[in-house]
């Protein structure tokens, strides 16, 4: 299948106060629509803070990581099933595994939205299971205009990285992961864009418009080379 895989960071979705971001969830899927008009598109939707929210106080009341895990997915699940509804303007329909996503791709359905799918797994390596399923492209939409050296939200002078090997960023993300706590690129999925040669390009989702740019080849963002 053609297409793309499109992973939206839930950090997009919310401000700092942790409310939603009416006008940009309005302008991406404005966004999302015109993208869909030259290709079919699988949207995979990041939990953000009201994941993390929830993560917090399950683990401050004593909750296990697993089930921590399956909060996080289903906060994921919920912000996919609010932009179906909004891009659709009907009841939501939000797959729960590979192979439903596979059957909604095949469908008239131009675009797919979904949240996380496996516990252990950021919604990024979803996004990326799902390119690889699919073999197409994918986009990484998030808060940052790519992949860093660091952290820039704590580094000002952190080096955006315009061209990287998926095995030198390995070599950077190889830390143990706890829900609600993935970096922006976890190993697992530069583990996937290795083993696919999946072509994945990191890109600041906002404006929505830089979406587009992606698809059309625009050489913005982070280029993560499959090496």
């Amino acid at each position: 299948m053609a297409g793309a895989v499109i992973k939206v960071g839930g950090s997009l979705l919310f401000d700092e106060g942790g409310e939603l971001r009416l006008e940009y969830i309005r302008a991406l899927l404005e966004t999302l629509r015109k993208a869909a008009a030259e290709s079919k598109l699988v949207v995979v939707v990041g939990g953000g803070r009201v994941a993390r929210k929830y993560i917090a106080a399950g683990r401050a009341l004593g909750a296990g990581e697993g089930a921590l895990d399956e909060v996080g997915i289903m906060a994921s699940r919920l912000n996919a099933a609010l932009m179906f509804a909004c891009f659709y303007g009907r009841m939501p329909i939000v797959p729960k595994s590979l192979e439903e996503i596979h059957a909604l791709a095949l469908s008239n359905l131009p675009v797919v939205f979904t949240g996380g799918l496996q516990p252990g797994q950021s919604t990024t390596t979803t996004a990326a299971l799902i390119a690889e399923a699919l073999s197409s492209e994918l986009v990484i939409a998030t808060d940052v205009e790519g992949v860093f050296d660091k952290d820039p939200k704590r580094h000002p002078e952190a080096k955006m990285l315009r061209r990287v090997p998926a095995s030198k960023l390995l070599a950077m993300f190889s830390e143990d992961m706890l829900p609600g706590g993935y970096k922006l690129l976890d190993p697992l999925t530069l583990r996937v864009i290795l083993r696919s040669k999946l072509r994945c390009r990191v890109i600041s989702g906002d404006p929505p418009e830089n979406i587009i740019r992606a698809l059309q080849g625009e050489d913005i963002g982070s280029l993560i080379l499959p090496e």
